[in-house]
């Protein structure tokens, strides 16, 4: 399993978060397919935005890096309220078995 951290922020003109993030949580549960291998999901406030680490399984660090990334990116582009929004970074941290 592979912990990827991502950041997702506001754009310029956008300073609130759009849910709380026991809301994002949810919403990362209900937008993961049963492919991107995702164990578990944590998300905090983060300066201009939020901080989510993902534990996933995957083959190895790059593919757990990007499933991470297209599933941030499918939340932000299904999501309406977070219109604006971008995935600033995706970086896997570690691998735990």
């Amino acid at each position: 399993m592979y912990a990827v951290v991502a950041v997702i922020k506001a754009g310029s003109d956008l300073r609130r978060m759009p849910v709380d993030t026991s809301s994002l949580t949810d919403a990362f549960w209900a937008h993961a397919q049963e492919s991107d291998g995702l164990e578990h999901v944590r998300v905090a406030h983060a300066v201009d935005g939020v901080s989510v680490a993902l534990f996933m399984t995957a083959r190895d660090r790059t593919e757990a890096a990007a499933t991470a990334l297209v599933l941030c990116w499918r939340l932000v582009v299904a999501v309406p309220s977070f219109a604006g929004w971008y995935v600033e970074s995706c970086l896997v941290h570690g691998a735990r078995r």
